[in-house]
């Protein structure tokens, strides 16, 4: 779903959000943003960075009992092992 608002530049390059986007996004105060310009298109993307990257992989390399048995795995595939 694609939310159009206006929103205006201010001096010293600040600008104002709408609240609906600052509430569907979850910001606040201090929250921390990237953007992109794309030079091609013309286009801005704003995505909110997350306050930590904890957790954000969980899953990826299975089970914690996977990732366990596959170091063991490894370790025991060392030479001298």
């Amino acid at each position: 779903m694609e939310i159009v608002l206006a929103a205006a530049l201010r001096r010293k390059n600040q600008l104002t959000w709408p609240d609906e986007i600052v509430r569907r996004m979850g910001l606040h105060e201090g929250s921390q943003l990237q953007i992109v310009f794309d030079e091609t298109t013309g286009e801005v993307r704003v995505r909110h960075r997350p306050e930590s990257y904890a957790g954000i992989l969980r899953g990826v390399y299975g089970t914690a009992e996977e990732a366990e048995q596959y170091l063991a795995d490894e370790r025991a595939s060392w030479p001298g092992r």
